[in-house]
């Protein structure tokens, strides 16, 4: 039997199984004994032993296409993770100013470095131009961003940055002419969403690690009114479905593995509004395999589609803020995406995938209390001295709040990973 219909079958009997089972979820993962484990939490300490490994995980095959045991027949993975806005207002900008008037902005990414560094591939979303001292810097709501941000983010073992957002045209042309010059300095970054010239982007980007290709494609809802030069038109890439279908046709011809990037939604809502959802199945039925979202600087959920051919797509509808100076409690809630990749001879799918939520300190506007936590981590001490008490206005932020809204959020996908990503 043929490999296509060998994969449809497998698809089919993995969703099959998995809706025998609640919420999608399998309770293995890291836990050797592959029992049950309870989750614990008190107002001061959050503590989780539970990781997501979840459909399709199993390989299903029928007694005739049970494949014959090879020595070659080995099984490659890789572990990605992926965080939300990192929304730099004038604030954070100050943050990292230093008496000899320098910038550094380690403080913002110090605390989860370990975790970003573990990963195989880590992204993040650089909501802001990086257009350097050529400018003044500005924040909300028209950015301008230090270079040293890009600094930062390749010491914290960031591998993929992605610049699609609605503030791209924040500086006009410039503005992308001067992030781009400075990512060239680092050609080991890949950015993605913005580009110089046509042939830029008609190029798939494609990362291969650990004998996977990863095809990676990142676009924006719209620019906040400014509009590409007539004769640029190619800056910034923008949600607009005709474009990406060309693009997931090639992508999916040339990598194992396609994940979409769209910078979407509506701010500070909880749940995917009709065009997000629209889009979704718009790229499951393309064949995208992931989607992580950005824009809303809340958490929305994480679910599982299948598109009407049987195919399987794992989507983060927005993983919030990373670090930001917004005054408002929910807005301090942001997402660290999980997810493993496996490749088995020419099947490539998800074979774990969870969330770590996360939470934006910050004390003083003008100094390296600024940082990033994970909740299970985070302590009531920390959160009566958060900044944002002196400034929330909707909102009343707590350590249990914020845990709660974690819950009212995520559902079954509030998880968090009890040992380290491989």
């Amino acid at each position: 039997m043929d490999i296509k219909k060998m994969r449809i079958r497998r698809i089919k009997g993995i969703f099959t199984l998995s809706l025998v089972v609640s919420s999608l979820l399998f309770l293995q993962g890291c836990n050797p004994s592959k029992e049950k484990i309870s989750v614990s939490v008190s107002d001061t300490n959050l503590t989780s032993t539970m990781t997501g490994q979840i459909p399709p995980v199993p390989i299903i095959y029928t007694k005739e296409e049970t494949p014959e045991k090879e020595e070659n027949n080995t099984k490659q993975e890789l572990t990605l993770l992926a965080v939300g806005d990192n929304l730099i207002h004038m604030q954070i900008v100050k943050s990292g100013l230093k008496k000899d008037g320098s910038y550094n902005y380690d403080h913002l990414y110090s605390t989860l470095k370990p975790d970003i560094e573990a990963a195989d591939i880590a992204i993040i979303n650089q909501e802001t131009i990086l257009g350097g001292n050529e400018f003044p810097y500005s924040g909300y709501p028209v950015f301008n961003s230090p270079t040293e941000i890009g600094d930062a983010l390749i010491h914290a073992g960031f591998d993929v940055v992605l610049h699609a957002s609605n503030h791209a045209l924040d500086k006009g042309y410039p503005g992308i002419k001067n992030t781009l010059e400075y990512w060239n300095k680092h050609p080991l970054i890949t950015v993605l969403g913005i580009n110089k010239s046509q042939e830029d982007k008609d190029t798939i980007q494609i990362i291969e690690k650990n004998g996977i290709k990863i095809a990676m494609l990142n676009y924006t809802y719209g620019l906040n009114g400014f509009t590409m030069p007539k004769d640029k038109p190619f800056l910034v890439n923008m949600l607009d479905k005709s474009e990406m279908k060309k693009d997931i046709k090639k992508a999916k011809k040339l990598a194992d593995f396609v994940i979409v990037f769209p910078h979407w939604g509506t701010e500070y809502v909880y749940q995917p509004n009709d065009t997000q959802k629209d889009l979704a199945s718009f790229f499951a039925e393309e064949g995208v395999d992931l989607v992580i979202g950005t824009h809303p600087h809340v958490l929305q959920p994480v679910t599982w589609i299948v598109s009407d051919s049987g195919h399987p797509m794992l989507i983060y509808y927005s993983l919030g803020n990373f670090v930001s100076y917004q005054r408002e409690a929910p807005r301090m809630l942001g997402g660290m995406a999980h997810i493993t990749i496996t490749k088995e001879k020419e099947i490539t799918y998800i074979s774990k995938a969870g969330i770590t939520p996360i939470v934006t300190h910050y004390e003083s506007a003008r100094d390296s209390s600024y940082t990033v936590y994970k909740l299970e981590d985070y302590t009531v001490d920390k959160a009566i001295r958060h900044g944002i008490l002196k400034l929330q206005k909707e909102s009343s932020f707590s350590l249990s709040g914020t845990r709660s809204l974690a819950k009212q959020i995520l559902g079954d996908w509030h998880q968090l990973y009890p040992c380290p990503v491989k």
